[in-house]
């Protein structure tokens, strides 16, 4: 029995926990387009929907992230958006027309960092934006290829960032000693 109450509380928890990240970002980047704008015109542009991360378990990666430290340590470099959109038919339309639609989604608030076009493989492009608490900056990607499309939007802490990209050697040591000791627990 008490076994049973301790998971409905941290169900709740995590329920909690996951709606209260998602409002207080919402409201933050309200005015300010970004992965949904991003994914909505992918959506529109190829007539397709997307499949994203079930919400069962962004519900449980919200719970691992108050729970263990193990995980808090590594989700500090960055919080990712994930939409996927498989077996459809993306050689519709010109990746041109495409690149010009998003880029005008998505600005004056995000520069556009990389575009890359190949007929046979796709089309990649990448954008930057630095918030303005100045300690996060994000990174979008969209991939599309002639039968699958992936939209990414990632949030990095500066700060953590830095670190990994001025000692990667060490840094991915301690990642992989962290992701080990959570693996023998």
């Amino acid at each position: 029995m008490r076994f049973r109450k301790m998971i409905a509380g941290l169900a709740a928890a995590a329920l909690v926990t996951s709606a209260l990240s998602h409002e207080s970002t919402h409201a933050r980047r309200r005015g300010v387009p970004g992965y949904d704008a991003a994914v909505k015109l992918v959506e529109t542009y190829y007539k397709t929907k997307h499949r994203g991360i079930p919400w069962t378990a962004r519900a449980a990666v919200g719970a691992a992230k108050v729970l263990s430290s193990d995980v808090r340590r590594a989700a500090r470099y960055a919080n990712v958006k994930v939409a996927v959109f498989e077996n459809r038919d993306f050689s519709v339309g010109t990746a041109g027309e495409f690149n010009a639609l998003l880029r005008q989604r998505l600005s004056p608030h995000w520069t556009q960092l990389l575009a890359v076009r190949g007929a046979e493989e796709g089309q990649v492009y990448t954008f930057v934006r630095k918030d303005k608490d100045e300690k996060h900056f994000k990174v979008l990607t969209a991939v599309i290829e002639p039968r699958d499309a992936v939209v990414v939007e990632a949030e990095l802490n500066l700060e953590e960032f830095a670190k990994l990209i001025s000692n990667p050697e060490e840094e991915s040591r301690q990642l992989s000693r962290d992701a080990t000791t959570a693996e023998d627990k």
